[in-house]
């Protein structure tokens, strides 16, 4: 019989000054207790990790899934599995966490561990939100972004961002404003116009990407709350082609979003300017492209028509073959947007940034089948690792009960 091995100590994760000194390391990023208190540096081993493409788990799914996928399509979800990173926030934040403990910027200790403590809590989070580590952590990191808050310094803004993340996965469907409006005041401390938040910026690697997420939320949220937009246009800048490219949406998409978000005008130019933008994104559809990302832009694209021609119809001054033709109109687009939500796989690094179009969408549902495809994609949403949107399904359901439709099919 084969003896194992006694086990020991592990200290392959330990810091390199506490495995030199063979003590125990805390562990503690981005700096140990044991190198703070001494003042030295704390480098921690980068790690590599192998996945088996065996044990790789994947979100249950009730739709129907390609039999086969393109090989590009297969690296993009062994590569960026989203249900893990998390819209790569954590990514985000271990980064800047590197970046501070070999930065020599001036940001007080409270700001380094606010960082550090964030990272703690938001990978306690996805692991299990109810365990008492990821309470402790959620307490914790809380606790220690009040104190920077308090301080004003824009390190906070991390802290901001990374709670006000979970609010859009875990809260409410829509109302994730009220962290956007903590991060737009602590902005204006610091930045009045344009050139004060680039030299921000500059100053403070990563910022950029946080404020990216910011801006989004702000503008997809408003558009479900129907609610004035916290950021301004020179704040939404900051929103470059990589992030576009990351949750799948068409950037003259996100523009019509804007649009629709800041202007609720019901005079004759609104409605034709409605009309002429909602026919852009129409014209620019390729159906065709069967790729997950042209399914995410159709998503993108039909959800931006819908809103549009819907807003456009209810401000045409009630004309009843006006208004026919507008509801004609609209349910091809939910059909079409429909059909390109149950095609797109819930594998794909699209899927779960899907959320704003597929609301969107099934708010103007009105065939049973429709309803049955947003309410599918809400369920696979609940039952990956990380369940996203918990009410999103159930404020459909709300307006399909007012319609008159949504009876689930068998």
């Amino acid at each position: 019989m084969k003896v194992k091995k006694p086990r020991g100590i592990r200290h392959d994760r330990d810091c390199d000054r506490c495995k030199a000194r063979g003590v125990k390391c805390d562990l503690n990023r981005p700096r140990c207790q044991a190198c703070l208190q001494s003042g030295e540096a704390c480098n921690y081993p980068h790690r590599v990790v192998w996945v088996d493409d065996k044990k790789s788990k994947s979100p249950k799914s009730t739709s129907r899934i390609p039999e086969e996928i393109p090989n590009e399509e297969i690296h993009e979800v062994a590569t960026k599995p989203s249900i893990i990173n998390l819209y790569g926030f954590v990514d985000l934040l271990d980064t800047f966490c590197q970046q501070l403990q070999s930065s020599s910027s001036d940001i007080p200790e409270e700001g380094i561990q606010l960082i550090s403590r964030t990272l703690s809590f938001a990978r306690s989070r996805i692991q299990d939100a109810n365990n008492k580590e990821s309470l402790q952590s959620h307490l914790v990191a809380l606790t220690n972004l009040s104190q920077v808050v308090q301080s004003a310094h824009p390190i906070a803004l991390f802290g901001i961002a990374t709670f006000a993340m979970f609010e859009v996965c875990c809260g409410s469907f829509g109302n994730w404003h009220c962290h956007l409006q903590g991060a737009r005041s602590l902005l204006d401390l610091h930045c009045q116009h344009k050139a004060d938040l680039d030299n921000l910026c500059n100053e403070m690697a990563g910022l950029a990407d946080v404020l990216a997420y910011l801006v989004w939320f702000d503008v997809t949220g408003a558009l479900v709350r129907e609610s004035p937009l916290i950021f301004e246009d020179w704040h939404r800048e900051t929103l470059y082609p990589a992030f576009f490219d990351s949750v799948g949406c068409p950037p003259d998409t996100f523009d019509l979003f804007v649009y629709l978000a800041k202007h609720r005008d019901r005079d004759g130019m609104y409605t034709m300017d409605l009309n002429s933008r909602a026919m852009a994104q129409i014209l620019q559809l390729n159906p065709g492209d069967s790729t997950d990302r042209n399914l995410a832009a159709t998503v993108y694209r039909g959800a931006a028509a819908i809103m549009a021609f819907s807003r456009a119809g209810r401000t045409s001054g009630g004309d009843p073959p006006t208004s026919t033709s507008y509801s004609n109109v609209v349910s091809s687009m939910v059909n079409r947007a429909c059909q390109a939500i149950a095609d797109i796989p819930p594998t794909s690094r699209f899927y779960v940034h899907l959320a704003i179009p597929t609301y969107l969408t099934g708010m103007s549902a009105s065939t049973a089948r429709q309803c049955e495809i947003i309410r599918n994609y809400w369920r696979n949403c609940q039952s990956c690792e990380f369940p996203r949107y918990p009410d999103a399904e159930a404020q459909c359901e709300r307006r399909w009960r007012q319609s008159g439709v949504g009876v689930i099919v068998d």
